[in-house]
């Protein structure tokens, strides 16, 4: 079966280049190419060589060009996907709706009832170089909304691919907040902080990845596949890997990261899972 994935970590913590390696776990097993569609200002120059061998594909936002809301939606609904596609990643959902929060402060059109907040600068003439004006806005409580919604709808969107036989992968950056007993989490963010222990819901499998820095050494890139405790035991970060009960154990942590092995391991616990039912089951 498909599988949708929400990854989140913190800027550098190795999101682009796990998605580039879960492209050349579907080239290895399928034998298929994968899309990338990216709005991160960083790029992608990490996994930029499958784009040479030409395994991956790549639909990148450009925020001067393009409309956000329209290039979201076009590639929500399969952009460039062919029946050699075997993998689509979004890289990634917190940028997308940064993207789309700018452009809401931007529009012309009044969005709930608070109007947002504008004001101009104006450069004079002067040395040869002509005038300039600025426009400065900012966003009201009502553009975080309208995001939000948007995004939703668009993850959601997104998951018809699985349907055919497409694997999904969105990426997003750490909310660090608290529940509503004041419990501090960390989880995916998106426009504002109202979604970050929803996030987890829209999607079959859910894992965090960090970067721990080491002395004199590369940092060591962790991926955890289930809900773990942080900040001192006070807290805790949000994965799902809805992984059988009454089988081998999933390990909380994947050290070094990747994805691909986290897979393998989930994959082996199902299978594990199915053997279990025929033996007691008699089938």
């Amino acid at each position: 079966m498909a599988k949708s994935i929400a990854l989140y970590g913190d800027s550098g913590s190795g999101k682009t280049t796990q998605a580039g390696e879960y492209v050349k776990f579907i080239r290895r097993t399928l034998k298929k190419t994968s899309i990338l569609n990216s709005s991160d200002l960083g790029g992608y120059d990490s996994i930029a060589a499958l784009v040479r061998a030409g395994v991956l594909k790549v639909n990148e936002l450009k925020a001067s060009e393009e409309d956000p809301w329209i290039w979201i939606d076009d590639a929500v609904s399969g952009k460039g996907v062919t029946d050699e596609t075997g993998l689509v990643i979004f890289d990634g959902g917190t940028s997308m709706s940064e993207a789309l929060l700018s452009a809401c402060s931007h529009s012309d059109f009044q969005i709930g009832q608070q109007k947002t907040q504008r004001f101009s600068v104006t450069r004079p003439s002067s040395g040869g170089q002509s005038g300039k004006t600025l426009n400065v806005s900012i966003n009201n409580e009502a553009h975080y909304g309208v995001v939000q919604g948007f995004m939703l709808d668009a993850i959601w969107k997104s998951t018809w691919l699985t349907r055919r036989g497409i694997d999904v992968l969105w990426t997003f950056a750490v909310h660090r907040g608290e529940e509503q007993d004041r419990t501090p989490i960390l989880g995916p963010k998106l426009a504002g902080k109202a979604l970050t222990a929803a996030i987890p819901k829209w999607f079959r499998y859910t894992f965090r990845i960090a970067s721990v820095p080491q002395d004199g050494a590369e940092p060591i890139h962790r991926l955890y596949l289930t809900e773990h405790s942080e900040l001192a035991g006070l807290g805790h970060s949000f994965g799902n890997a809805r992984y059988p009960l009454g089988v081998k154990p999933l390990p909380a942590v994947i050290e070094p990261a990747s994805i691909s092995r986290a897979l393998e391991l989930i994959e082996e616990g199902q299978q594990e899972a199915d053997d279990l039912i025929k033996q007691e089951l008699g089938l």
